[in-house]
């Protein structure tokens, strides 16, 4: 699975490959921001229930989630 963002964080994009070709989930938010590592950090690599909570809207370094 991969995970990209736009710049202002409030949009998400998935791309991962499912048996015979990708799957590519978007989300939107309407409020808040993902929260997402600066240009300096290092890849994560997260568990599906990471992915979930990311997703979801929570921060997932802090287990808090938006408004």
């Amino acid at each position: 699975l991969y995970a990209f963002t736009n710049r202002q964080r409030n949009k998400i994009k998935c791309l991962m490959w499912e048996d015979n070709g990708f799957v590519l989930y978007y989300k939107t938010l309407a409020e808040e921001r993902f929260k997402w590592p600066g240009p300096g950090d290092q890849l994560m690599a997260l568990t599906g229930e990471q992915i979930n909570w990311l997703l979801d809207g929570y921060d997932i370094t802090l287990l808090k989630g938006h408004k």
